[in-house]
């Protein structure tokens, strides 16, 4: 075959994998999220193998079982126990009235006007006439309603979501080089030695970076919902809020901010008892500004040397052009796929300068 039609040939099935790829999307999403769970898992299925009793060790098929059933009951665990908050945080939500949430904060609504009017003269800036005709519709009973039974219609997906990412995670678990096999097989034999010293690489990089995030996504819950329910909020509240913040801040840089916004609107909703709400929100904010402190002076730092291996610049860009790419979730993926990149790039474009800079850590 010529080398034209041999690109052609290529071209044409690059097409048919990206349409494939588009038209099941879903099943690509489940697989993708099973390869996750079983790169989190795998230490757990190594260590448990190297279990021996009187020279019986744990089989394979067992110990991924155990994994599993492992990860599952953490999963539901925190979703028995965050759930009901959750609802009743909407429920709070769809009997807002936000004519009395104004009239509470008029002293600190009015100051900010002045603020802003001083500025901007010719603006008339009112927080009252904002919040009645921006946010008000969107905290609406009749809008909150419609939502909440959509999301009703979409259980029998959830649950065939969960059935299918836990059977496939348990087969990922259980073999380990399936998902790797799969990739393989998707290239031409004569590179398959250096595909699997990438997927090696990738997969050594990955497990890292996604035990570094958990365990992250663990300490900054608590040490953002122990200090707010000292300071006075309630202990269902202060736990919102520290969930919100810990999985917000998978997005680098910008999610902590997110989090942090979402956090004192929340506690404008559980305003402490005796405690102006002013005090309150200056106490949170010094809250978050220490524990991003430690975040990017500590832990950020470790989990992308060990793990990723990339400079904090570098990550920066990646994310801020995977966030104008596909928003927030291309945010989410930023790093993993970046990290992946790197590997094979390394592999097979290391005669360039540009990729030997970029990987010369890895």
């Amino acid at each position: 075959m010529s080398p034209i039609y041999r690109w052609i040939a290529a071209g044409a099935g690059l097409l048919v994998a990206g349409f494939l790829v588009w038209y099941f999307q879903a099943i690509v999403f489940y697989i993708l999220i099973a390869a996750v769970l079983s790169l989190m898992g795998k230490p757990l299925v190594t260590l448990l193998g190297r279990v021996h009793v009187r020279g019986w060790h744990l089989p394979k098929w067992l110990a991924a079982m155990i994994t599993l059933i492992v990860m599952m009951v953490v999963i539901y665990a925190l979703a028995v126990t965050l759930i009901p908050i959750v609802v009743e945080k909407i429920d709070q939500l769809t009997s807002l009235n936000f004519n009395n949430l104004t009239t509470v904060l008029a002293e600190p609504i009015q100051r900010l006007e002045t603020y802003v009017n001083r500025f901007l003269p010719d603006n008339n800036f009112s927080v009252q006439e904002y919040v009645n005709t921006q946010l008000a519709p969107m905290f609406a009973a009749t809008n909150l309603g419609s939502s909440i039974a959509s999301i009703t219609a979409w259980i029998v997906d959830l649950l065939i979501a969960i059935f299918s990412v836990s059977f496939i995670t348990y087969f990922f678990l259980k073999d380990d080089r399936l998902f790797f096999e799969g990739v393989v097989i998707l290239f031409p034999s004569k590179y398959e030695p250096n595909i699997k010293r990438a997927l090696d690489s990738a997969t050594t990089l990955l497990i890292r970076y996604f035990i570094g995030i958990c365990i992250e996504m663990i300490i900054k819950l608590i040490c953002i919902t122990l200090p707010l329910y000292l300071i006075g909020l309630e202990f269902d509240t202060a736990l919102v809020i520290g969930v919100i913040a810990a999985v917000l801040n998978v997005i680098p840089y910008i999610g902590p901010l997110i989090g942090a916004i979402a956090g004192c609107g929340i506690a404008m909703l559980s305003p402490v008892p005796d405690v102006p709400l002013e005090s309150v929100l200056f106490q949170m904010i010094i809250v978050f500004i220490i524990f991003q402190l430690i975040d990017n002076i500590i832990l950020q730092p470790y989990i992308y040397s060990s793990s990723v291996k990339a400079h904090p610049l570098e990550i920066f860009i990646v994310i801020l052009m995977a966030g104008y790419i596909a928003g927030v979730m291309g945010m989410l993926l930023a790093i993993p796929a970046y990290t992946v990149l790197r590997v094979f790039a390394k592999e097979f474009f290391n005669n360039f300068r540009v990729v030997q800079k970029l990987t010369e850590n890895i």
